[in-house]
């Protein structure tokens, strides 16, 4: 019998595989994917130029990634700033701004300052009394309490619906809040992308995979997890394999199809039936430079109530590819990926950039757009979130269940919806199986 099963080959799932294989015990990474990766995914083209198709940017406080791109000795591009972003509202021509700032009145400017405030206040007090009554109240409503004026409940609304890729309606304050703390608020958040790895984020999973060998096996659905008093049996097609502990590193979407959830205590089950996947479709466009730089602009877009919601630059440098990667999130990416295959999405995305950065636009030499959703294997990105009450019905979610351990960026506490946050979320169940099984928690079924 095996020490750990791990359920998925994204990079927490390969960190706690790692981890537990250094530390001597006998791990098997079961993955449904042909690759490794889950949603950080790689793809070299014959333009001379790698896209991340999934999960890309990297801020200075992701210890955890910067030390394995260290370690694997992983080419590091910054993300271009120089020059002027554009914002668009709708029905308006995009207008330039200085990076940082925006394009608004001195009144509204006062009201998005004193709306982050507080904001950050909130974050600072989530665990008082006031957490029940967040967690009833939508993340819309709370915001618009906060702001004063509507350009800056849209801006604001617009920015975090874009980093958290659900609709502000669909989920509390709290989780909008515990979110923000997990990132050190927003002055965290805006400092979460300075980086991206030009020949791939993939590397970072190619690197910890590289000492699994045959632990790893790839094209492996699992259909049921079913947790025993001393040991755990995980079914996979015909085969069923047992292990002293699994380590559940998938995203929370996809627990029913893995068998997990009727083994789960009814809190958890309740949390999880109104559980709400982010909706991104991200949309890479290659050129052969980056021209909007020779136009002053910074390739940098922000246009919170349009189906194409943002877009920044992330070419490797000024004399090779040009790479725009173009942002469809929450409620822009459901209407968008409902209505557009590839081919139409990269096209309405090269007319969106058209209309906004003016000018005649050089010819696409390629692109890509994937709709994270639409994957079988994700159901969503870049994370998935707690339904309003979630916070309520199960405040221990993701906790260890005796043999059973979760991991994945949804069960980070520290840069949630991250790759650092998937990373450090694997190393923490690697070290709760090393410390050994728990008893049974109240709601759990015992077999």
């Amino acid at each position: 019998m095996l020490d750990v099963l791990v359920v998925g080959a994204g990079l927490a799932g390969l960190s706690a595989a790692r981890a537990l294989k250094r530390a001597g015990a006998s791990v098997r990474v079961l993955e449904s994917r042909d690759r490794i990766g889950g949603r950080v995914h790689s793809q070299g083209l014959d333009a001379g130029v790698t896209l991340d198709l999934g999960a890309q940017f990297i801020g200075d406080a992701h210890d955890h990634v910067l030390h394995l791109v260290g370690e694997a000795g992983l080419r590091r591009a910054a993300v271009h700033r120089p020059g002027d972003g554009l914002h668009a509202r709708p029905g308006q021509p995009a207008q330039r701004a200085p990076a940082g700032a925006w394009p608004l009145g001195w009144r509204d400017r006062l009201d998005v300052l004193q709306a982050s405030w507080r904001l950050e206040r909130a974050m600072r007090r989530l665990d008082g009394p006031a957490a029940p009554a967040l967690d009833r109240l939508t993340a819309g409503a709370f915001l618009r309490r906060q702001t004063l004026f509507e350009p800056a409940a849209a801006l604001l609304g617009g920015y975090i619906e874009g980093e958290l890729c659900v609709p502000l309606d669909d989920i509390s304050a709290r989780e909008v809040l515990d979110q923000g703390r997990a990132v050190g608020g927003l002055a965290g958040e805006r400092a979460s992308a300075g980086w991206f790895l030009p020949d791939g984020a993939a590397g970072l999973a190619d690197w910890l995979a590289g000492g699994l060998a045959d632990a790893l096996t790839l094209n492996a659905r699992v259909t049921a997890v079913v947790p025993g008093q001393d040991h755990v049996t995980v079914a996979v097609g015909q085969e069923s394999l047992r292990a002293r502990h699994a380590i559940i590193a998938i995203p929370p979407q996809l627990y029913g199809a893995a068998g997990l959830l009727p083994h789960l205590p009814g809190t958890w089950r309740e949390a999880l039936a109104d559980w709400r996947p982010g909706a991104v479709i991200k949309t890479l466009l290659v050129f052969e430079r980056p021209w909007w730089r020779s136009r002053g602009l910074s390739g940098a877009v922000i246009a919170p109530a349009e189906v194409f919601s943002a877009a920044v630059d992330a070419s490797p440098a000024d004399d090779g590819p040009g790479v725009l990667v173009v942002f469809s999130t929450g409620r822009g990416a459901r209407t968008l990926g409902a209505t557009a295959d590839e081919p139409a999405r990269i096209n309405a995305a090269m007319a969106w950039v058209q209309r906004h950065f003016g000018g005649e636009t050089p010819p696409l030499v390629t692109g890509r757009s994937i709709d994270w959703s639409a994957d079988a294997h994700s159901l969503g990105g870049y994370a998935s979130r707690r339904g309003p009450g979630g916070w309520t019905a199960a405040p221990d979610l993701f906790r260890p269940l005796h043999r059973l351990h979760f991991a994945g960026t949804e069960t980070a506490g520290a840069w949630r919806s991250f790759m650092e946050g998937a990373i450090r979320s694997g190393l923490r169940a690697a070290r709760e199986v090393l410390e050994g099984p728990g008893p049974v928690p109240d709601g759990m079924p015992a077999r």
